[in-house]
């Protein structure tokens, strides 16, 4: 609430109110809080834990005052439907940052304040529609009282958004109403204006372009430039205001969209922000400065922020697999596959999105939630085959010995000891037979693991390949139970790590995120003091050690460091596997990785990290049948 606001508990007429609005959701919330003045830009307004804040006299000069029940019912719907949890409002937010992400390449919107609008206006449509049909089924002899408050709300002038009447016009599908109950009966015309002079600024002049400020034997080719440059831009603003949106179509699918995803807000958000934002970005680009805060605007409730998402909340949002579907405008359904092939659905949301998106979270917080998400689906438990099956087997069980089955397993004594008579198949028997040994164990796996962050590996908060790798890895291992050491380094004396193996996942994102962005030198004086002559492990412990590079990594093998040049072929008896995982288009680590004994996979892109991350699983997973087969 507003600093300065003070609240009051309900009266008695609006307590009333209030428990017949529990009554029709059928639940019990706290009593809200009744204020004046919070200057909140709406009546009514809901926060997490539930509580609900009314003021009385916004409520007043909407004109609502009579309508408590419905703005009550409305408020608990937020803890009841849409978002009902602090966590399914962050999903709603990621949905909308999505698309605006996907319909807006310029960046014209500003996408946090945006989202958040389009959340709380999509869980309005959700909640009101609910709520009147609720009321309809109550009293069906009567039109329901949120269809008669919202006639209400829009009686005023109605505003110029093409989007606002676009919901205006869906809300009067949903409710069966006439034509121009809530809106006009006409859409708001559309950029011609704007359109037509983009398409005057592509006749660009170069010899009237100002360009003094170049020296005079360059100016002919800065004027071509710069009036091409011009010429694109005014074209891409074309091609924004030209976007084929049609108001009463749009109306129809958000109506639908509303119908059909009633009982699953996170689904449906997308959908809804894909009709919307279009119109959005059309707005801000005919105003040239964003669209009109106004333009989403007018009978809506809000969402009191609260505190930034936990790294808890942020792993489950990211979770959700809902939030890896494809961007679609409705009107692309069934378009998804051309001649076989899946067709582009627009910009994913990666994590320099996700954190500006979050960005009042902690961003190691936001790159553990993100890099899990991208490796959820690929990560199995990673463990190593223990002993070998027994050769040697003791008596078990009796079974019946069946005709064909080889005579010398029939077991005589215990066959008469059945019947004097001998029945084959019937009173025959047989002695099988059980391994002497326990079944095969699992070993849990040590990984080692050497993340380069020099300047010339990508930077993890702009997803990195050798990041997405680590975080499969590390995540598989620590669910087969194993531990996890990871070491981020670049130049000479710029390292960063733990000098343990852990199974703490915050603490192994930490590292894997380290980014020093300097040289590329490996620690071999580190990896020597970690891995001496005399080295002891854990009985039943395995190590495999893994370097995340590039094609610098021939420092591993001594390059600039040559007292270290024989330190990589010297550890390498002392570990069960050890491989490099290297973007390297050249493959240029092939040979000194083979001398030293090191299997090589390459890593080019995010895509290659998961087939990567598997054919190391399997080696790693299968080191035990080598050794006794080189036994």
């Amino acid at each position: 609430m507003a600093a300065g606001v003070n609240g009051r508990p309900p009266n008695d007429a609006e307590l009333a109110a209030w428990s017949q609005a529990l009554e029709l959701w059928g639940v019990q919330v706290h009593a809200p809080e009744m204020v004046s003045g919070a200057d909140k830009g709406t009546f009514a307004w809901f926060s997490f834990p539930p509580s609900v804040f009314v003021d009385v006299h916004e409520l007043a000069r909407e004109g609502a005052q009579d309508h408590l029940v419905s703005v009550f019912a409305h408020e608990i719907g937020h803890h009841v439907l849409s978002p009902s949890t602090r966590i399914g409002s962050f999903k709603l937010l990621q949905q909308m940052a999505r698309a605006i992400t996907a319909c807006d390449p310029r960046q014209l919107i500003p996408v946090t304040e945006t989202a958040g609008r389009l959340s709380n206006l999509w869980s309005d449509m959700l909640i009101n529609e609910r709520v009147a049909r609720m009321q309809r089924r109550v009293r069906p002899d009567i039109e329901p009282d949120m269809v008669t408050l919202w006639r209400t709300l829009t009686a005023r002038p109605p505003g110029g958004s093409a989007a606002w009447w676009v919901l205006m016009r869906a809300y009067e599908m949903l409710w069966s109403l006439p034509a121009a109950t809530l809106c006009t009966k006409e859409p708001p015309s559309g950029p011609a204006a704007a359109l037509h002079a983009a398409r005057e600024r592509q006749n660009v002049d170069p010899d009237a372009l100002d360009v003094s400020d170049v020296r005079e034997e360059l100016r002919d080719r800065e004027r071509a430039h710069r009036a091409a440059a011009q010429r694109l831009r005014a074209v891409e603003d074309e091609l924004i205001l030209s976007q084929p949106v049609q108001p009463e179509v749009d109306a129809g699918f958000v109506a639908d969209a509303v119908r059909t995803f009633g009982a699953d807000p996170v689904s449906g958000a997308l959908r809804f922000a894909m009709v919307l934002v279009p119109y959005l970005v059309i707005e801000a680009q005919m105003s040239g400065r964003g669209p009109s805060p106004d333009g989403l605007a007018g009978g809506g409730c809000a969402e009191e922020a609260g505190q930034a998402p936990t790294a808890g909340e942020l792993s489950e949002v990211l979770a959700d697999p809902r939030l890896q579907e494809r961007p679609v405008h409705p009107a692309a359904d069934g378009l998804e596959t051309v001649g076989g092939k899946e067709r582009s659905g627009g910009q994913g949301y990666g994590i320099a999105e996700t954190l500006a998106l979050f960005s009042g979270a902690d961003p190691l917080a936001v790159l553990l939630a993100w890099y899990e998400s991208e490796a959820r689906r690929w990560i199995q438990p990673l463990t190593q085959q223990g002993r070998p099956p027994a050769a040697d087997s003791v008596p078990g069980p009796l079974a019946t010995w069946e005709l064909g089955d080889d005579l010398a397993d029939l077991d005589w004594p215990a066959s008469l000891a059945a019947g004097l008579v001998v029945v084959p198949g019937v009173t025959t028997r047989r002695r099988t037979e059980l391994p002497d040994d326990p079944a095969e164990a699992r070993d849990w796996v040590s990984l080692d693991l050497y993340i380069d962050s020099s300047g010339s590996m990508p930077r993890p908060s702009q997803g990195s390949p050798a990041v997405l790798a680590g975080t499969i890895l590390a995540l598989s291992v620590l669910k087969g139970g194993g531990r996890v050491r990871v070491t981020s380094w670049s130049s000479s004396g710029q390292v960063a790590g733990g000098s343990v193996f852990t199974r703490d996942r915050l603490e192994i994102t930490r590292q894997l995120t380290t980014f020093f962005a300097g040289g590329t030198t490996f620690p071999l004086d580190l990896l020597a003091s970690r891995y001496p002559p005399a080295d002891r492990r854990r009985a039943g412990e395995r190590r495999h050690l893994v370097v995340l590079s590039d094609d610098g990594l021939a420092s591993l093998f001594g390059k600039g460091q040559e007292q270290y040049a024989g330190v990589a072929a010297a550890v390498r008896p002392l570990l069960d596997t050890a491989t490099l995982l290297v973007q390297d288009r050249t493959r240029s680590m092939a040979r000194p990785a083979a001398e030293a004994g090191y299997d090589v996979d390459y890593l080019d892109d995010m895509a290659s990290a998961p087939g990567v991350c598997a054919a190391l699983a399997a080696r790693i997973a299968g080191t035990h049948d080598r050794e006794v087969l080189r036994g």
